[in-house]
């Protein structure tokens, strides 16, 4: 049995749990409006908020930055240095009076 296969029915579950969920806390006449607009719930979701963020800043972002900036600089370094050497092979170098003399007869 590969992954392919067992994906649709982890999609099925968890949306029959949220459905039971909600049957149930109908059942129970929980007002859901009420409680998800509730001052209290809205704290919860921002810490929530908070935490993911600061996570996902801490232990992908920011390691993820640094190594693709010194990758970067890496290979920007490198390509200035071929620059550099080709302007050095070719444009610097001053040909002789002998050469000069050879072109121009």
């Amino acid at each position: 049995m590969n992954n392919d296969e067992r994906k649709p029915r982890l999609h099925i579950n968890i949306g029959l749990l949220v459905i039971v969920i909600i049957i149930v806390l109908i059942l129970f006449k929980v007002d859901i409006r009420s409680k998800i607009k509730s001052p209290q719930f809205q704290n919860n979701l921002s810490f929530i908020e908070e935490q993911v963020k600061e996570t996902w800043q801490k232990y992908v972002s920011d390691p993820l930055k640094e190594k693709a900036g010194g990758l970067f600089v890496d290979i920007t370094n490198q390509s200035i240095q071929k620059i550099q050497d080709n302007f050095t092979k070719d444009v610097l170098k001053m040909p002789s009076d002998e050469e000069i003399d050879k072109i121009i007869k």
